[in-house]
Formats: structure tokens, C-alpha cells, sequence
């Protein structure tokens, strides 16, 4: 599109040439493309319209602003009433111009590493395109959106929130003809408010579900949504039932419909997300033993059951969020590895569980001692629940809200191929530790 285009879409008044290309969208001025359009938004702690000129010197064509700035020479600005409303009517436009296939992915957990295993099974046969890192909010998935590949076939998209009405609100932007639920369990309890609101708000997916449109989601949440029988997919059931999960340092292994698949990531919660992506190939047609063979290329997102190999230890990192269900999942990955050295977990509090925290939190202690996990060490304020629960349990594990204390205690275990899992929710940053560790062995 062109800048007056851009100007008439979202209802705004041009300044600067109208003849300009607007292609492609930023609302990052620190990280703007040359020729990008930079969406001026207000945050809580920094207002974009203070960085527009830096978005033109860095190379912007154009912005789109509340203010009433005169663009430089050569740039153009498209002044609306609200920024983001604008970024929608943007990705509005997109959207109804895209002619492919969309795919939608909602759930607790496991929506990231869902979204790109259906990407890498479907560009191997396609041009597809997918969201982002996780951009799956209010602002990321029209951000998405606003940058859609109009010629591709498919496009994978990640639909997040963290209360009720969010997921409806993406669901009408990106109206997904597959429909996929990951995992359902305790998340944003203190916005969401209960596991019943967790379950209701994620099947806002389907809202608008029509008879052409098709759902992926796991066999226990069949009883949880109105859909019609013949257009729902389940997973962990049937045909997408595993058998023979093995868990060793180099990955996952399991057996489905007596086919042999390797999964190089470390974690049982991946082999569910890999059986919602063969739903969704089914539900496109297409049969997932085509794709099995493709699984030993994919590589897991930043943060996600990683494993780090060291001379003499393992590290798993899975420092990019946690909530109940998936340290649960971690856990039990951890307590289920083929291995002779120890299983230690470093776990940081999870946040965002209202006042289900301390009671939530003391689950997972018990949960540690449940599996046999050898060693548990604590960071944070609400895992104190957990540590206490485990030692009134009789299990053994450190706590303390002091991270270098726990990275000094972590040192105690970096021997022995012992293998150490780290998890906490965003704002512990869990992955300083991990950095810790590689400055300390010099990797």
C-alpha cells in the first residue's frame, strides 16, 4: 500500500507524500527497518511519540501518531485519534485481503512451540507465515497481523491473554479456520480469575466457529466446548495417541500408530504439541506421517526445554515463562530422563496466581518430592511454599530470595553429568543464572 492508502484505511490525516510505500510495520524504534512504518503507541513507562524522530533518522518512511508532528523531508505521518486503534484497522486490512489459510493457537501452555511445529511441517510444502517470537497480545497479533504475507498459503498465528474477552477480541481480528487449544490449566489466575475462567476464556476460539472451520484440541477437553462432532480433532486419543514416550539428554522419543519419531526436544509437553500439529495437517488434509521424518530439523524456541550441554553436566532451559501446568510438565520431563547422574530443578516463583499462589506454589513442592526429583532449589517469594512443602514432605532442596546465593548453590551440582532444569516466570529472569553459568566455564 501506499501512505494516502494508509492514510484512508485507518481514517487518518496525511502530512508528506502520499505516494510512498508502507509495506511493513514497527512499533520499536530502537529496532525500525529502513522503509518500515513506525506505529507511535503509549506504554506505561515510555510514550512512542517521543521516539518518531529517531524512527526517521534510523530509516523509517512513515509513522503513524496522535501528535501533529511535520514528518522530514522525504518521510510521511498519518496522524489518527489512537495509535493502536489504528495498528487494528491496519490489521483488519490485511486480514481480509489475505486469500490462505489462517490457523489459530490458544491454550495454557505450549502455544509457541505448537505455533512453530505447524509452521515447519506446513513450509516444507508451502509458503507460510507465522507470528513472531510470541507476539500474541492486544498490540503483538496486530502487529502480526499488520505484516502478513499476502502470498502465502498458510499463516500460523498465536492468540494470547491473561483474562476473559481477550482471546475473543483476537479471534474476531484473526478469524482462523483451524482452530487449535494447546493445553488447559492454571495461568493468570489474578486477571483470569479461576481454572473455569482459564477453560472459558481460551474457547473464545471458537467463537464464530462455522461449519467449514475445524478445532484441535486435547481428548480430556472434549466435554468442555459446544462443537459440532465431525469438524473437532483430538489429540493424546486415537489416532494421535502415543506410545513408548523415552526421554534421554539427546531428546525425545515416542511411537505413534507404530511409527518410530524423534523429537529433538526435551520435554513430554512437546510431544502433545507435536500431536496438535499433526491434527492440524489432518484437519488440512494432509497425512502427518509425510511430516514425521521432518521432526529431527525442527529446533524449539529460545527458552524452552533447551538443553545445554556442558563437559561435565547438563543444563535444561526452560526459563521463558511458567505457570502451574507447565512446571508440572517440566517436572515430570525431568523425573521421567534416562539417567544415572542427579536430577536437580532450579525453579523461580510463578507469578500472576492471585490469591491461589501460596496454595499453588506448595502443589509443585509436593509435586517435586511426588516424581523423585534428588535435589530442588528455590528462588523467589512464593516458592518458599514449595520449599517448605517438600521438606515437610522429606525431600531435600535450597531456598533463598537471593539469586547469587542460588547460583552458588547450583555450582555445588555442575558435576557429575548431573542434569539441572531451570524454570520461573518472566519477570524472575531465570536465564541470568544460565548466563552465570556460561561465564563461569568460560562457554
Amino acid at each position: 500500500m501506499r501512505a494516502k492508502d494508509l492514510a484512508k484505511i485507518t481514517g487518518g490525516v496525511l502530512l508528506g507524500d502520499p505516494n510512498l510505500s508502507a509495506e511493513r510495520f514497527s512499533i520499536d524504534s530502537r529496532r525500525i527497518g529502513k522503509g518500515e512504518v513506525f506505529v507511535a503507541l503509549k506504554g506505561e513507562r515510555h510514550d512512542g511519540h517521543d521516539f518518531i524522530r529517531d524512527a526517521f533518522k534510523k530509516g523509517a518512511v512513515g509513522a503513524i501518531s496522535e501528535r501533529d508532528l511535520k514528518p522530514l523531508p522525504g518521510k510521511f505521518l498519518v496522524k489518527v485519534p489512537y495509535s493502536l486503534e489504528a495498528l487494528r484497522k491496519v490489521a483488519e486490512h490485511k486480514r481480509s485481503s489475505f486469500g490462505g489459510k489462517v490457523v489459530g493457537v490458544a491454550g495454557s501452555v505450549g502455544k509457541t512451540t505448537t505455533k512453530d511445529l505447524i509452521h515447519h511441517f506446513l513450509s516444507s510444502v508451502a509458503r507460510t507465515f507465522k507470528s513472531e517470537g510470541n507476539l500474541n497480545s492486544q498490540i503483538g497479533l496486530p502487529l502480526v497481523l499488520s505484516n502478513l504475507d499476502l502470498e502465502a498459503e498458510f499463516a500460523v498465528l498465536e492468540l494470547g491473554a491473561s483474562r476473559k474477552g481477550e482471546v475473543l477480541k483476537l479471534t474476531r481480528l484473526a478469524r482462523p479456520s483451524i482452530r487449535v487449544i494447546t493445553a488447559l490449566g492454571e495461568e493468570h489466575l489474578e486477571t483470569f480469575g479461576t481454572l473455569k475462567d482459564v477453560i472459558e476464556g481460551n474457547g473464545e476460539i471458537f467463537h464464530g466457529f462455522s461449519e467449514e472451520d475445524w478445532a484441535v484440541l486435547p481428548y480430556y477437553a472434549r466435554d468442555y466446548y459446544r462443537l459440532p462432532p465431525d469438524r473437532v480433532i483430538y489429540f493424546g486419543e486415537g489416532e494421535l495417541k502415543p506410545d513408548r514416550v523415552e526421554l534421554t539428554p539427546e531428546g525425545t522419543a515416542f511411537t505413534l500408530k507404530g511409527e518410530k519419531l524423534l523429537l529433538p526436544v526435551l520435554s513430554l509437553g512437546a510431544v502433545e504439541n507435536t500431536l496438535a500439529a499433526f491434527g492440524v495437517l489432518r484437519a488440512l488434509g494432509m497425512d502427518w506421517r509425510e511430516f514425521g521424518g521432518s521432526l529431527k530439523s525442527f529446533r524449539p524456541p529460545e527458552g524452552r526445554m533447551n538443553v545445554l550441554k556442558f563437559e561435565d553436566f547438563y543444563l535444561i532451559d526452560d526459563t521463558y515463562n511458567a505457570n502451574p501446568p507447565s512446571v508440572r510438565n517440566a517436572i515430570r520431563t525431568l523425573a521421567q530422563l534416562k539417567t544415572s547422574s542427579k536430577r536437580i530443578i532450579v525453579l523461580g516463583d510463578m507469578l500472576e496466581l492471585g490469591e491461589e499462589s501460596s496454595r499453588l506454589h506448595a502443589q509443585v513442592g509436593a509435586f517435586i518430592k511426588a516424581m523423585g526429583i534428588d535435589f530442588a532449589i528455590f528462588y523467589g517469594k512464593e516458592t518458599y511454599h514449595s520449599y517448605r512443602e517438600l521438606v515437610r514432605r522429606g525431600g531435600k532442596g535450597a531456598y533463598s530470595k537471593d539469586k547469587k546465593a542460588v547460583f552458588e548453590e547450583m555450582l555445588k551440582w555442575l558435576k557429575d553429568k548431573n542434569i539441572i532444569l531451570l524454570k520461573g516466570s518472566r519477570g524472575m529472569r531465570m536465564e541470568t543464572l544460565i548466563e552465570e553459568v556460561r561465564g563461569a566455564f568460560k562457554v
